[in-house]
Formats: structure tokens, C-alpha cells, sequence
């Protein structure tokens, strides 16, 4: 779980004020004779005056079509009518999911996790499907960027229930937002996918996108739904599935340009660029991944094209840069795009990280050492990978330049880190760095105490 020193207050009314606990009928007659209208007024034309009366005096229920005409027919929400929310209270609602995805944007990750836990947990949230849904993938979101994977994987296999559901379909047909409710389930797919990537679980994330494909192909590609194959393959990738990957990145390539988005076709491109350069296809590679950043650019979204060229430079830094320059370049100008985007601290300070990598493959530790403290600096009070890869990075600059003990404090710090985000599979490898560093330092009293708590978490 998330755990959150400070963060938005609650702007909401009481709870008296707003959500009534009067019955439907009660509330029916209520605002009936507020408006000064009759029962005829109110029942035809569709509903026989006798039903509406008997709503009102509580002989029988009305249904979901029935509140949603009579609602209607009152000015009213069919939330307001059917469980006393009133508009105010509802428009207070969206205004507090709205600044906690703005917070969560901005990487105020811990004040948007505090707000959307206590959204999640507001009883009118029962009765506005559309809103909870909204609520629990933003705090999921904020779940993952905090590190804690598993919370958020939980959060988003209910979420994506929810959303598949019958009733969901039927209550988004009846407010005619059956293409909203699409997207926010591709949406939650896709999140799921990922995360499931993130934790090592692929066959979960195969079988997420696969499913979420089957289920959305047949009413027409949309941008996000590219994105979400585009993560099914990087499952596929990871997998060294090379014949599914090869094909599937055909597919999906053919599929965006059938669309014709510049969004849609940017994330296919940079997507079967990675499958091409695993194929050892060099040549296509970079013609595909050119091809992704010049899309990007044409669609003037700065903080975008800054995170696919680190992207790319990261992936060039992890296999095999054979142009050092180039790469450096890149960095360059995805930290001049993420710094003027106002991008969430966590993108720059892994662009910086990125930066101090290549330093080490220029040979020089100690600038790697300057811009690696300098990121440890920032990173100071963030959670997740990127608080992690940085004591990590500052372990292996410290052990470049020989000082082996403080290398086993900043790799102590990165264990310590996974163990605080739940994932032990990855700490318990942390924890052997650790007890590496301590042997090649002559202490082998802390080496035995890592090594021991690298079995706890193998264990765990």
C-alpha cells in the first residue's frame, strides 16, 4: 500500500448534506412537488400514472430505465433520484478525481494515492460505476508508480471485472457512453498488462492482451488500442517468442498504418523496431525507429517525443551502443524535451541516470559519479524503479572507482527499496549484489547477513 505524509483535504460536503438516505419514492415525491408537477406530469409520456404512484408510496421498486426516464423528466441525475447523490456532491466527486490524476500527472505520486484511496472508499462511488472505475485505475496507477505492483495488479484485475461486466455494458448503453466505456477498459488492459510485465509474470500479460484483443478487435482499432497490442508484444519480446513477435509486429504495424494515426503508427513503429533489432535486422530497426520519432514530433507533444527518444536511448544503451555519440545526443535533447514538458520528476531523473551510464561506458567514473549523486539527490522521497535503479547505478559507479564499501551501502539501499515495494524476487537478487560487494571488501560478517536476507526474500 501507498503510504502518504500529507496530500490533498477533502473538499466534499457532509455526507448528511448530500447523500440522502430517504427511499427512492420519497425522493421521487420529493422533487416532484419541488418542481410543482404532477404525477401525470411526471409518468407519460412512456410510464402509466398508477406505477409512478406506486413508486411514491413504496408499493414496488422502480426500475433502471424508470429512474433514468423519471430522473429526466425532473432536471435531476438518475444518482440523485436513485440513491439521494445529489449533483453537487457528484460534480465534487469528479473535481477531486480530476486533481488527483493532475497530481499524479505531475508526479505527486503519494498525495494522488492518499486522495483516490479515499475516493475508492466513499460510499456514493457504489452507485457512479463510471466514477469508481476512473478512481480505482488512477489509484492503480499510482500504485505502480509507488512500486507496490502487486496492490496495483490486484486493483486493476477488479477494475477490468467491473468493466467487462453486463451490467456495465448495459448501464453505458443506457447513458449512451458505450465508446468511453471501451476505452477505459482497453485503458485498464493494458495497465494490467504491463504491470504483470513489470513483476516478471508473462504469462499473465500474454493472456491479459491476448484476451483484451479478442474482446476489443471486433469493434474497430482505436490508438489505444495499438498501444495496448504494442504492450502484448513487448510481452511477446521479453518471452523470446521470436515467431509470434515477428508476426504480430507485421500485424500490428499493418493495423496502425490501416488507422492512419500518427499516435497509432508512432507506438507499432518504436514497438516492431525492438522486434527488428532483436531479429538482427539493424537496417529496419532504425528505419522504424526513425520513423516513430518523426511521428512523434508531428504531433507536438513534447513530453511524448522526450520519453521514446530516452526510450530509445536506453534500449541502444542496454544492447550494444555501438555509437556512444549518437546515443549521448539523444539524451541530450530527451532531457532539453522532458525538462521544458514539465514531465514527472521520475522520467527526468531516469534520463539523468541513463546519462551517467553512458559516462561509465565513456570511461569516466568519476563524471558518472557527479551526475549519479546529483539523481540520488532528486530521487530523494520517490518510490519505485526509478529510486531503485539509482542506488543501484551509484553501487556500480562506487565499485568502478574501487570504493567497494560505500558501492554495498548504495546497493543496500536498492534491496532495501524492493523489499519496501514487495518485490522480493528482485531483492533477493539486490541482496546477493550486496553480499558480493561486502566479500570483495573483506567483510564477511555483512556479506553472510546480505547473503541471509537474500534467502529470507527467495523464501518469502
Amino acid at each position: 500500500m501507498i503510504h502518504i505524509k500529507g496530500g490533498f483535504a477533502s473538499c466534499a460536503a457532509s455526507r448528511e448534506s448530500d447523500v440522502s438516505s430517504t427511499n427512492v419514492g420519497g425522493r421521487l415525491q420529493a422533487l416532484r412537488k419541488q418542481r410543482g408537477m404532477t404525477i401525470a406530469q411526471v409518468a407519460e409520456p412512456g410510464l402509466r400514472e398508477e406505477d409512478v404512484e406506486a413508486i411514491e408510496d413504496g408499493m414496488r421498486d422502480a426500475s433502471a430505465p424508470e429512474i433514468r426516464i423519471l430522473a429526466d423528466r425532473l432536471g435531476c441525475s438518475p444518482a440523485e433520484l436513485g440513491h439521494g447523490i445529489t449533483d453537487r456532491y457528484v460534480a465534487a466527486l469528479h473535481a477531486r478525481v480530476a486533481r488527483s490524476e493532475t497530481a499524479l500527472r505531475q508526479g505527486r505520486v503519494e498525495a494522488a494515492g492518499q486522495e483516490l484511496a479515499r475516493l475508492i472508499a466513499d460510499p456514493a462511488l457504489r452507485h457512479l460505476p463510471d466514477l469508481r472505475r476512473r478512481a480505482g485505475y488512477g489509484y492503480a496507477l499510482a500504485l505502480e508508480a509507488a512500486g507496490n505492483r502487486p496492490a496495483a495488479i490486484e486493483q486493476l484485475t477488479v477494475a477490468l471485472h467491473e468493466a467487462c461486466s453486463d451490467h456495465a455494458e448495459t448501464t453505458a448503453a443506457l447513458a449512451g457512453v458505450e465508446a468511453q466505456l471501451r476505452e477505459q477498459r482497453i485503458s485498464i488492459a493494458l495497465a494490467l498488462c504491463r504491470c504483470h510485465r513489470e513483476v516478471g509474470n508473462l504469462p499473465a500479460a500474454v493472456r491479459v492482451g491476448e484476451e483484451a484483443l479478442e474482446r476489443e478487435v471486433p469493434s474497430g482499432w482505436t490508438d489505444r488500442l495499438v498501444e495496448l497490442a504494442s504492450t502484448l508484444l513487448g510481452a511477446y519480446v521479453e518471452r523470446g517468442d521470436r515467431e509470434r513477435m515477428a508476426q504480430f509486429a507485421a500485424d500490428l504495424l499493418d493495423e496502425a498504418d490501416r488507422i492512419g494515426s500518427p499516435r497509432a503508427i508512432a507506438a507499432a513503429s518504436w514497438n516492431s523496431a525492438v522486434v527488428a533489432r532483436i531479429l538482427d535486422d539493424p537496417l529496419e530497426a532504425d528505419l522504424l525507429s526513425n520513423r516513430a520519432l518523426r511521428l512523434q514530433a508531428e504531433l507536438d507533444d513534447g513530453l511524448a517525443l522526450g520519453r521514446l527518444r530516452m526510450c530509445m536511448a536506453q534500449y541502444a544503451l542496454r544492447h550494444g551502443p555501438q555509437d556512444i555519440e549518437r546515443i549521448g545526443q539523444m539524451l541530450t535533447d530527451a532531457h532539453a524535451e522532458l525538462v521544458a514538458a514539465s514531465a514527472h520528476p521520475g522520467d527526468i531523473v531516469s534520463c539523468r541516470l541513463a546519462m551517467a551510464r553512458l559516462d561509465l561506458l565513456r570511461e569516466e567514473p568519476q563524471v558518472a559519479l557527479e551526475r549519479t549523486l546529483s539523481a540520488v539527490e532528486q530521487a530523494a522521497g520517490m518510490v519505485g524503479p526509478v529510486a531503485v535503479e539509482a542506488h543501484e547505478l551509484l553501487a556500480e559507479v562506487y565499485r568502478a572507482l574501487g570504493q567497494l564499501e560505500k558501492a554495498a551501502l548504495a546497493q543496500t539501499a536498492a534491496a532495501q527499496a524492493l523489499e519496501r515495494m514487495t518485490a522480493l524476487r528482485p531483492a533477493s537478487a539486490a541482496w546477493m549484489v550486496v553480499a558480493d560487494l561486502h566479500g570483495d571488501a573483506g567483510r564477511p560478517d555483512q556479506g553472510r547477513a546480505a547473503l541471509e536476507q537474500a534467502l529470507m526474500c527467495a523464501a518469502l
